[in-house]
């Protein structure tokens, strides 16, 4: 299966883009934490452990095999996404 391509939108007539504020009142880390669910349940992965640091910020890690250790949600995230790809290949 080819892979999804960005490019640039098209100007519009009017001269600006309309966007949607749809989820707009979730936060961030509920926005992070929701994608990585989503992503983990297509893979049948039950659990993901989540980690305050010292620093203050979380960090997760996937608990299934072929997983690393801990990372940031955004890593996470980008992992899981893989491995969903992965997955379609086959």
């Amino acid at each position: 299966m080819a892979k999804t391509k960005i490019v640039q939108a098209p100007t519009p007539e009017r001269g600006y883009y309309i966007a949607t504020t749809k989820n707009t009142d979730l936060s961030q880390r509920d926005t992070l934490e929701e994608t990585m669910i989503n992503l983990a349940t297509v893979l049948g992965i039950k659990q993901i452990h989540k980690a305050l640091t010292a620093r203050q910020s979380y960090i997760y890690e996937v608990q299934h095999t072929g997983f690393g250790s801990f990372q940031s949600a955004s890593n996470t995230i980008l992992e899981l996404s893989r491995a969903v790809v992965r997955k379609l290949n086959q």
